[in-house]
């Protein structure tokens, strides 16, 4: 598969990425499913499992519902005349940046909505909710080793994975 068909979606508050779901958009869309038909969770979750993507027996649901959602927007922007292109995030030593799992995660249970993420963080990986609290936008626009954002976040509502997921990624591995 091309290397741009990994799409990041928010999965019970939590980014996830799911390989090849422009495709899926694609084909479901010309088969003329729609986004309020009740069995478009289970199409979503049968087609991405088809693309060998891990999606646990727990998360079914939320994966569903991410899912469904995202497709709904794929819908609208299809019928505005445009259809979405998938994002360039560009490479990390040698490696699709969406390979790469570095990004923040924000608890939404700690985050107070000061937007102090908001103001410190240039790239645009955070967006603030309809509640007023922060969530990842866009994670794979996050710089590759910052964790800068999580120093000004008070309520410490920002956490990164380790530093050692990276090592897989460093050249001559």
């Amino acid at each position: 598969m091309s290397r741009g068909n990994y799409c990041q979606i928010i999965v019970g508050g939590r980014p996830a990425s799911i390989q090849g779901l422009d495709e899926i958009f694609d084909v479901l869309y010309e088969q003329g499913r729609q986004p309020g038909d009740s069995s478009l969770g289970a199409a979503l979750i049968e087609q991405a499992r088809q693309r060998h993507n891990y999606i646990p027996k727990p998360a079914v649901d939320d994966f569903a519902q991410a899912m469904v959602s995202e497709y709904r927007k794929y819908v609208e922007q299809r019928l505005c005349g445009c259809k979405p292109k998938p994002v360039d995030y560009g490479m990390w030593r040698g490696h699709p940046r969406e390979q790469v799992p570095w990004f923040p995660t924000v608890a939404l249970d700690l985050c107070d909505g000061c937007g102090a993420c908001l103001k410190f963080c240039s790239f645009g990986v955070f967006e603030t909710t309809e509640d007023g609290k922060v969530l990842v936008a866009e994670p794979f626009k996050c710089q590759v080793g910052c964790s800068s954002c999580v120093r000004v976040c008070k309520p410490k509502a920002i956490t990164f994975p380790p530093r050692n997921v990276l090592e897989t990624f460093r050249s001559g591995r």
